[in-house]
């Protein structure tokens, strides 16, 4: 159950965009100024104050562990993870020669998991508060982790890309913000370039965003404004779009099981070509 602690700590952290935990202006100038030796602890401290990382303290597996020895055993799991989940789901995808885009990459696990397998990756996010702790967490020689938007993804060049990845974003997003990500990789991809996304159908758990939006409720209106979206989309859904913002191909494939064992029947990765 959500604590007033757990709601002072999301406040202080989010930034004064939606859905932008960890977007407080005073995280990284904090880490900056943090002796090299303590950056680490404190990133993943951050971290844990948001309501997307290290969210499982009350395992007991965990239990006895002083919070940071459980965070930087979680931090462990959570990387293992995630290269788990790259050798499933992306490397197949990809080439070691290419330059690819992460958008959504948060505090850098899959960016980390990725970059041996690519020439260079560039890993962006609404947050600079996470970008701050993934270039502390999960530094790699060619890995660059800037802003989504004009402060970051704007800087690249036209048709520079080979592929664009993404793990667990696309659900989060409403559709005028995924259009505007679909504009951004179509124009930083080159022509049949690929893009590569983890989505999430509609299903029993998963709504859509206008159920979402018409959910009138003092409790519907509170998630809408201040909870992480979840939104589900059907694959007809999901191909008009890319098909209507300079996308062709488009499949989604079944994920019948990632490889951290948490996938759902109802996950696919979308797999398209720039046109």
């Amino acid at each position: 159950m959500t604590s007033y602690i757990d709601l002072a700590k999301w406040t202080l952290t989010s930034g004064s965009e939606p859905q932008n935990f960890l977007g407080a202006r005073w995280i990284a100038p904090l880490l900056r100024r943090l002796p090299a030796d303590r950056r680490r602890t404190w990133a993943l401290r951050i971290l844990n104050m948001s309501p997307h990382y290290f969210i499982d303290g009350d395992n007991p597996e965990f239990a006895g562990m002083s919070t940071d020895d459980y965070l930087e055993t979680s931090c462990g799991m959570i990387a293992a993870s995630r290269a788990a989940i790259s050798h499933v789901v992306f490397e197949p995808h990809l080439e070691q020669t290419w330059t690819v885009l992460e958008y959504g990459c948060g505090p850098g696990f899959l960016a980390r998991a990725v970059a041996p397998h690519v020439d260079r990756l560039i890993a962006c996010d609404i947050s600079p508060g996470a970008l701050a702790c993934a270039e502390i967490v999960n530094l790699a020689p060619n890995v660059r982790y800037v802003r989504s938007g004009e402060r970051g993804v704007a800087s690249i060049a036209d048709e520079q890309l080979d592929a664009v990845i993404s793990f667990a974003l696309v659900q989060h997003l409403t559709d005028d913000q995924y259009v505007d990500v679909l504009g951004d990789c179509r124009r930083t991809l080159r022509p049949g370039g690929r893009l590569l996304f983890h989505v999430q159908l509609t299903d029993t758990v998963w709504r859509t965003e206008r159920e979402w939006v018409d959910d009138t409720t003092a409790r519907g209106r509170l998630k809408l404004r201040f909870g992480l979206h979840c939104f589900g989309r059907s694959e007809e859904h999901h191909t008009e779009l890319l098909t209507e913002n300079g996308f062709a191909d488009v499949e989604l494939r079944r994920i019948d099981e990632l490889a951290d064992g948490s996938s759902t029947e109802s996950e696919r990765l979308l797999v398209a070509t720039r046109r």
